[in-house]
């Protein structure tokens, strides 16, 4: 029987869903604590013994709500949370909310049922039958899910592009490619191509042989990628990466730094911060 291969993107909602699941327990657990302690400040506060009963009480809701978000990743696979799909997503969404909220609150009432006769000595009473009541428990369920549905969301955002990135990296590497996002687009450069590269606040322009492209990144996460490629590709400033083969001359200044002059024309300063990297002198030929 063939070997079964799970596609990498598969794989790395996995390993998202995972760190999403270790942040809700711990959110969680510290919601659960917080609350307990609230209440039984309240009681005492009221000359009342609260015992276990705070305790018990958030504890059923929480470990409800634990259970509930059991479906949150089942739904961001079957419908993603983005602009494209907003339209499907968000009704699915709504109505998975109302289920969160159906199974945390009978879950919560069994679990309270359960344990208050041998624990604190009397019965709980919940009102089922009360509609006014699953309205109630729907604000605070439907605020839940949204928070949680955001967690995994976000993290599965950011496994996707350190995916990305790994795959851009591979490119670079093996076939001396540059994978970019530009308006919305992926471009794909040689990095032999590119001349020299200026940082513009969240983006960075890069200029080659051929135009000028603004990609979004940073600075630095280009010079990682151009280091990936074997080129010579030089950080002369915190704003500026060039391609030493383009250097026509380099003219120190008063103030420690240089001035770089390009084989097409342009001209950049260096800072005395990256002059270790530069090469020697270079004069007109």
């Amino acid at each position: 029987m063939a070997e079964k291969h799970t596609h990498p993107e598969a794989i790395a909602d996995a390993h998202a869903d995972q760190r999403a699941w270790i942040f809700v327990l711990l959110f969680t657990a510290a919601s659960w604590f917080v609350l307990s302690v609230s209440l039984a400040d309240d009681a005492a506060r009221a000359g009342l013994e609260p015992g276990l009963e705070p305790w018990l009480r958030e504890g059923a809701s929480h470990i409800a709500s634990l259970i509930g978000f059991l479906i949150v990743p089942v739904m961001l696979s079957r419908f993603p949370v983005s602009l494209q799909s907003w339209k499907t997503s968000l009704p699915a969404h709504i109505l998975a909310s109302i289920a969160f909220s159906i199974i945390h609150t009978l879950i919560m009432v069994a679990l309270r049922k359960m344990s208050y006769p041998p624990l604190v000595g009397y019965e709980y009473e919940f009102g089922l039958a009360d509609p006014s009541i699953w309205l109630y428990e729907y604000r605070k369920d439907a605020y839940s899910y949204v928070l949680v549905v955001t967690f995994f969301a976000v993290s599965r955002t950011m496994e996707q592009r350190r995916l990305e990135a790994q795959a851009a990296r591979s490119d670079a590497r093996k076939e001396g490619r540059l994978t970019l996002k530009s308006g919305g687009r992926t471009l794909f450069l040689n990095a032999e191509d590119v001349i020299y590269a200026a940082a513009a606040s969240n983006y960075v322009e890069i200029t080659t042989q051929h135009g000028t492209h603004l990609a979004r990144m940073t600075l630095s996460s280009l010079e990682r990628l151009l280091a990936e490629t074997g080129t010579n590709h030089i950080r002369v400033h915190r704003s500026y990466i060039v391609h030493g083969d383009h250097i026509q001359e380099i003219i120190p200044t008063r103030d420690g730094n240089v001035t770089i002059q390009l084989d097409n024309g342009v001209t950049l300063t260096g800072s005395r911060s990256y002059r270790d990297r530069l090469p020697g002198e270079v004069h007109h030929a």
